[in-house]
């Protein structure tokens, strides 16, 4: 399996008709004060923005924004995970659809569970090594 493959897998199921995304919670991310967490502020605007050096999600935060929805009941919510998530990340799964009947069961149930952190992809050479 190319490391594509397990990452799509590791992010997302399209095993039925429910359509599932694993996120990552940002507000996880502050409130661990994860070292990884990075910040910067813009010198046209102004604007301060936040984003993750291993690229668990990818894009950067508008941290005003950010801080603004954290005040609300909602939160800021998740963003869809972008690689393998290091131990102290908050993710979950979201569904896209509801729905009833067998297309809308569940038939990936692990996809459910927390993944498991893999060791660093950047020296696993099985899917490029010459045979």
């Amino acid at each position: 399996m190319q490391a594509t493959s397990r990452i799509e897998a590791l992010r997302e199921c399209r095993q039925c008709c429910a359509f599932c995304d694993r996120l990552v919670y940002p507000a996880g991310c502050v409130e661990a004060q994860c070292p990884y967490l990075y910040v910067y502020e813009e010198e046209a605007s102004g604007r301060r923005y936040m984003g993750c050096l291993h690229k668990v999600f990818r894009g950067e935060i508008d941290v005003e924004l950010f801080e603004e929805a954290e005040r609300t009941s909602q939160g800021f919510g998740g963003m869809r995970l972008a690689s393998h998530p290091l131990p102290f990340c908050r993710t979950g799964v979201e569904r896209a659809y509801y729905g009833s009947g067998p297309a809308f069961e569940c038939t990936n149930p692990d996809f459910w569970r927390d993944p498991v952190p893999l060791a660093d992809e950047r020296f696993d050479l099985r899917d490029r090594l010459d045979r």
